[in-house]
């Protein structure tokens, strides 16, 4: 049985360190989190993004924010 493709949003970061740094944070935070590789929607980041579940993504905006890990690019892209 296939899966039909979903809305998600992805968040990308200038460096590796700073995308699995805000993993951390959003999984601490109770939040699903998926790292994937950075779409092209991103532009040139590091190579690793952060897909969450639209629902999701204001709170884990408002967490990266208040630990001072602001990603760079955030998109919208269908994925399964």
């Amino acid at each position: 049985m296939s899966r039909s493709a979903r809305l998600f949003v992805v968040y990308g970061f200038s460096s590796v360190h700073d995308a699995l740094g805000a993993e951390s944070v959003l999984k601490d935070a109770g939040l699903a989190v998926t790292p994937v590789p950075s779409p092209k929607e991103l532009g040139e980041l590091c190579g690793i993004a952060l897909r969450l579940d639209p629902a999701d993504a204001d709170r884990a905006g408002m967490l990266l924010t208040s630990a001072g890990m602001e990603p760079k690019a955030r998109a919208e892209i269908e994925d399964v």
